[in-house]
Formats: C-alpha cells, sequence, structure tokens
C-alpha cells in the first residue's frame, strides 16, 4: 500500500500483479491413458485422472490470492487494475489440452468451408493464421460434414445447422460456430468421427471437463468480488499451447461480466508480435458489438517470442510470430488504431517505446477519443520518464508492480528479461539507455 499511495501522489495508478504462474517448457508429461479404459476416454486418450489434484489445492489457494489481489487494488489505487494468470488457476497441462481441442476446432471449421485451405505448402498453420473469415452456407455444410462424420439423416444434419446458425441467415460465421460448440459436447461429436484424427484425440474426457468447470469457478469467484468492489482484472496472455484455453473463457467472462455496464471489468491481452492478432482484435470487437458487451483490451508487443519461434521450428510449422521488430510495431499500432476508431471499447497500451505513446496521443487527438478510454501502462522500475509525465499531463497511466513470496518473484521477474532480452536493442531501450547515461555523467561530473 505505501508503494501504491506514492504512485497515487504522482497521479499514477497500479497495476498489481501476483507472481504465480505456470512456467512454458517445465510442464511434467500426461500419461497416456491404458486399453482398459480407453471406452470411457474416447476421443480422449489421455485421462485427467492421471492429473495431480495437489495442484487443484494450490489452484484454490493461489484464487484465495487474486481474491486479496482485488481487495488490495480497491483499497490502495481504486483506479487500478488486478491482473491474474489464468495458469495458476488451473492445471497448464489442461489449458493446453483445451487449447489444443479448440484450434483442432477452428481448423474443422476452416476445413468445412475449404477444404484445401489448412497447410501452407503441406506445413500446418498456427492458430493466429487460420482462416476465421470464411462463410459456410447449408449445401457446403452438408458435403464437408459428410466427409467427416457419420449421420443418420439429413434432417438431423440440417437440424445441427440450424443450431448452430444462430443469425439465421442460411450462413455460419465463425463467430457462431465457437461459441455454439461447448469443449463438454465435443467428446459426444467426435464419437461419430469417420478417422480418428487429431480432432478425435483432442476432446476431452468426463474428468477433464469437471477440472475445467472447477477453474471457472475460481475465475468466476475472483470476477464476482471484483465486480462487487468495482475493480478492473486484467487477464495476461501466456504462451501459445494454452493461449486459445486463455481466449476462450476470457471472452465468455467479457459476455458475462462486462454486459450492461457502463466500463468493461474484464481486460482480455492482446501480443500483437502474433502474425494477423489485428484481426482477432477486430473480430472480438465485432463480437462484442453484436452481444452488446463492453470490449476491454490491453495490448502489447509480447514475450515468449524467441521460444515460440524454436517451438515452431522444431515442430515444423509456420512460424506464429511476426518477421521483424518493425513489422511487430506494426501489428501493435493497427491494433490501437482498431480499438480508438470503435466507441464503447477501453484500451491499456503496454509499451516502454515513447514513439509508440506519441502516436496513440496523436491518433487519439485526431479520432477525438475521450482519454478515459485510454490507459497506458510500463513496468515498475522501467520508462519512468514516460509513466510520470503522463500522469503529470492528467492521463490515465500505470505501473505494473509485481508482488508475492521472494522465491516466486525473484524468478518471475528473472522470466521477464529473458522473454523481453529480445528488445533490449530497440528504439524505445536505446533511448532509455542514453538518457541514464546522461543523468549519470550529470550527476557524477556535475554537466
Amino acid at each position: 500500500q505505501p508503494r501504491m499511495a506514492q504512485l497515487q501522489e504522482l497521479g499514477v495508478g497500479g497495476i498489481l500483479d501476483y507472481a504465480a504462474e505456470a512456467k512454458d517448457g517445465e510442464l511434467p508429461e500426461i500419461e497416456n491413458v491404458d486399453k482398459d479404459h480407453e471406452e470411457e476416454t474416447m476421443g480422449a486418450p489421455r485421462s485427467a485422472r492421471l492429473y495431480d489434484y495437489k495442484g487443484e489445492k494450490m489452484c484454490d489457494a493461489n484464487a484465495e490470492i487474486f481474491k486479496d489481489a482485488v481487495r488490495n487494488v480497491r483499497e490502495a489505487t481504486p483506479d487500478g487494475f488486478a491482473a491474474i494468470k489464468l495458469s495458476g488457476l488451473g492445471d497448464p497441462r489442461l489449458l493446453e489440452r483445451m487449447s489444443t481441442c479448440l484450434v483442432e476446432m477452428a481448423r474443422l471449421f476452416e476445413k468445412l468451408a475449404d477444404p484445401d485451405s489448412s497447410a501452407q505448402g503441406g506445413v500446418q498453420k498456427p492458430n493466429n493464421l487460420i482462416n476465421r473469415d470464411v462463410k459456410l452456407d447449408y449445401d457446403t455444410f452438408k458435403k464437408s460434414w459428410t466427409r467427416f462424420f457419420a449421420v443418420e439423416s439429413e434432417e438431423e444434419l440440417r437440424a445441427a445447422f440450424l443450431e448452430i446458425d444462430t443469425l439465421h441467415d442460411d450462413l455460419i460465421m465463425y463467430h457462431e460456430w465457437s461459441t455454439s460448440l461447448k469443449l463438454s459436447e465435443i467428446n459426444t461429436l467426435v464419437r461419430t468421427c469417420r478417422h480418428q484424427g487429431p480432432l478425435y484425440r483432442a476432446a476431452l474426457d468426463a474428468e477433464e471437463v469437471q477440472l475445467y468447470h472447477n477453474m471457472i469457478a475460481r475465475v468466476k469467484g475472483i470476477l464476482s468480488l471484483a465486480q462487487e468492489l468495482k475493480v478492473r482484472v486484467m487477464i495476461d496472455a501466456e504462451w501459445c499451447d494454452i493461449q486459445p484455453a486463455i481466449d476462450h473463457i476470457v471472452l465468455f467472462q467479457q459476455r458475462e461480466f462486462n454486459a450492461n455496464a457502463d466500463h468493461p471489468l474484464v481486460f482480455n491481452t492482446y501480443q500483437t508480435y502474433l502474425k494477423g492478432m489485428n484481426g482477432k482484435v477486430l473480430r472480438d470487437i465485432e463480437q462484442s458489438e453484436r452481444e452488446g458487451w463492453k470490449f476491454g483490451a490491453k495490448v502489447v508487443r509480447g514475450a515468449y517470442m524467441v521460444s515460440e519461434r524454436e517451438k515452431a521450428e522444431k515442430r515444423g510449422m509456420v512460424s506464429p510470430i511476426c518477421e521483424t521488430y518493425e513489422e511487430t510495431s506494426n501489428n501493435f499500432h493497427e491494433a490501437i488504431d482498431t480499438i480508438l476508431d470503435r466507441p464503447d471499447t477501453e484500451i491499456l497500451v503496454a509499451t516502454h517505446n515513447r514513439e509508440s505513446v506519441e502516436r496513440t496521443l496523436q491518433k487519439m487527438a485526431e479520432l477525438d477519443v475521450d482519454p478515459s478510454r485510454v490507459g497506458f501502462g510500463q513496468l515498475r522500475g522501467m520508462a519512468d520518464h514516460l509513466t510520470y509525465t503522463l500522469g503529470r499531463h492528467g492521463y490515465r497511466a500505470y505501473k505494473y508492480v509485481p508482488y508475492g513470496p521472494i522465491d516466486e518473484v525473484v524468478p518471475y521477474l528473472i522470466r521477464r528479461t529473458q522473454e523481453n532480452s529480445s528488445i533490449l536493442g530497440s528504439p524505445g531501450v536505446q533511448e532509455e539507455r542514453q538518457m541514464i547515461g546522461r543523468e549519470v555523467r550529470r550527476r557524477v561530473l556535475g554537466f
């Protein structure tokens, strides 16, 4: 609280970030289910009964800590945020399995609409490059669906199409597809698969679905408290193997907690070092407009850049990562522009780059954007010249403040340093180095 009070005196809010997260690359393997239990885990050959249930108790404990963070924000920095990581609230192996299932469902949609579009030269596309802009009419749906699934009658097929076509316009769009098919129902769907492919193997079994519901209960408990105390919650982005599950969960929470509200309560995080991220931002905004809830986002360039590129190469996949820092910056700025251009949205621009901050301010002036819709965030101890200048001039400025046990916080900060090591040569960081150098010379040499 004393640190939050110091920030408030300087016109700066706080983002409290408890250092509880899983670590990419440190997850134990899940054993394959034995033949005796294959039928009960149909479509899910990895059994949830082999998950570590001690981890569930740890997730319950983390949920209480995140609730404390919400209370602390309310007491110490009411205009601030509580940041939470879903890998601290559910087994990350489950998040990875969920993500695989969701990605395979997205690939299935693309295959149904255009059977030749799912690969580039035989190399599988990552999740963020799957084409979600295609539309599926009934004739195409019928022809493609029967290639993959056994169907008893055309009446059954037509009923399935109409159930997904929630707009009743004889077309299925991706947003209808993704919200109509529940994770808990995919296991039943894959029992009709003609071939046991990736989707069949990705479907969750009954115990995994229960673990999923346990995690959702923790998330809802935190968000319900945040709603009661009027504290905004920011869901952090994590690595690509679990991010689709995080996006899925956050979107459903936004539909509930950001509805019938003057301002968004739940903010998702968009990492713009991923190719095609502006398209995702636009799809989510359009969904919020159709469904009548407030869109809230944190936009970052992103972490995990080096490790994600290496993983894609090892797996023989197209890299999901932008090729250059300049391409990432263009993606970052496009996403910001898209959000600023739409009313009833809020954004936290998370950057240490002065040019990006100035560009955002210029865009706000061009579009006559209410400054209350836009916040700027930097890590505590970095880019102070940006944060305090913004705060002094009346803009919503925030410091990201990690906290927790020493044995968790120090490794957490080391990981943040490692993840951001690839941008240490970026213009913003070079500028800050030069400023620090000039100040050291001034204090030591007097000029």
